[in-house]
């Protein structure tokens, strides 16, 4: 197997590198390989692309994938172009005519709830956010459990865990 390590950079922020990789797809020297969200910030993962090849990727510590990465192939012209699959998200949102001292209250209850399940938290906006790493059913049983469905409703979204730069983002990951 093959490793990949010598990351490009990024099509999403690097224009010389969209034109490289465009035309490394016209040649048929571009393979894609779909990551899930939640391996982004392991250091070594094995990779199967589209065109069934298999690679071992290493990366340097404290680094992490995000859409758009492309990395060299050792002694080939080519690269391998990684996309990050969108994950299931579990999105709380207090009741709209909860006081701001009752919501302040139950964001710290919420955050203790999810904290103690070890499941990451993120808040976007007015929504506290988390991946669904287990049957709804269970995790909303554990909301109800704690009464937390008394002041928050419930929603699920296909959509990528938000990143720690974005706006009104905190992020808390417990392994």
């Amino acid at each position: 197997m093959q490793s990949l390590s010598r990351c490009l950079g990024n099509i999403h922020h690097d224009p010389a590198l969209v034109a490289q990789v465009a035309d490394w797809r016209h040649q048929g020297r571009l393979s894609e390989a779909t990551v899930d969200e939640r391996d982004a910030r392991k250091g070594r993962l094995r990779l199967m692309t589209d065109k069934g090849r298999e690679y071992g990727l290493v990366l340097a510590r404290g680094t992490a994938l995000t859409s758009g990465d492309i990395f060299s192939l050792d002694g080939e012209e080519g690269g391998v172009l990684i996309a990050l699959s969108r994950q299931e998200l579990m999105m709380l949102t207090f009741r709209p005519d909860l006081s701001m001292e009752d919501r302040i209250r139950w964001a710290v209850r919420v955050g203790h709830v999810l904290g103690n399940q070890h499941w990451p938290v993120a808040i976007v906006d007015e929504h506290i956010c988390t991946p669904v790493t287990i049957d709804r059913a269970v995790m909303e049983t554990v909301l109800k459990t704690h009464h937390v469905t008394d002041y928050c409703t419930i929603h699920y979204e296909q959509r990528a865990w938000p990143s720690e730069d974005g706006h009104h983002v905190w992020t808390t990951h417990h392994s």
